[in-house]
């Protein structure tokens, strides 16, 4: 079957050319569209890294705000800690005046104190300090400092020298102190006889002097 073509050569060039045109701008089309995908998405995540960056640097900033402010809290903190408990440890303290009155009902009679004095007579200067339990740390923030507690150094004994007419008048107030179990200690040191015919010093197993004497004693109460 012979098929014959009666549209003119110019015509059919021109519809090949047509045709290829719209082949080469269809896969321009695509080429261009997938290669701005990737682009575009690119674009985006450069956006989207600028925002986070800045704020991280927010962050940051509020960060170093709040450290400074926990930093400043914490040592307002640890004065008013240390101003509580150096008032505890005082309000702690004995009460001397109560323990005077006390001292002086275990006074047997005709016995009275020439000397009272805490041993050591002057505490040291520097007061102790302990850490106290570090608090819980919360996780990103430093450690605060951890307060000292403070504790006082008050003297553990008290030395009281006295005069008694009687060798069993020191034992007696001895004994008394004891019984009180106020005092976790009390040590008789020494009792002498300072009467003219006894002038030597008197054993704590020989206190049966008949005559009227004066004896000086010394003793230690440790709490």
């Amino acid at each position: 079957m012979v098929t014959v073509n009666l549209i003119p050569e110019k015509v059919q060039a021109a519809q090949f050319r047509r045709r290829h045109f719209k082949r080469w701008t269809a896969c321009l089309i695509v080429t261009t569209g997938v290669a701005t995908v990737p682009a575009v998405g690119h674009w985006m995540q450069h956006l989207r890294i600028d925002e986070l960056r800045a704020q991280s640097d927010k962050l940051q900033t509020d960060l170093a705000a709040a450290r400074a402010e926990l930093k400043t809290a914490t040592a307002v903190a640890n004065d008013a800690y240390l101003r509580i408990e150096r008032a505890k440890a005082l309000r702690s303290k004995r009460s001397w005046s109560a323990m005077l009155a006390f001292i002086g009902t275990c006074l047997p009679k005709d016995c009275w104190l020439t000397s009272l004095a805490t041993d050591p007579e002057v505490p040291s200067t520097a007061p102790l300090a302990r850490k106290a339990p570090p608090p819980p740390a919360i996780p990103g923030t430093p450690l605060p400092e951890k307060p000292a507690v403070v504790i006082l150094d008050t003297p553990r004994k008290l030395r009281m020298m006295g005069e008694a007419t009687d060798a069993t008048q020191p034992l007696s107030f001895v004994t008394r102190l004891k019984e009180s179990q106020v005092f976790r200690e009390v040590i008789l040191e020494r009792s002498i006889n300072t009467s003219p015919h006894g002038s030597r010093a008197v054993g704590l197993t020989r206190e049966n002097v008949e005559e009227k004497s004066n004896f000086r004693f010394e003793l230690i109460c440790e709490w």
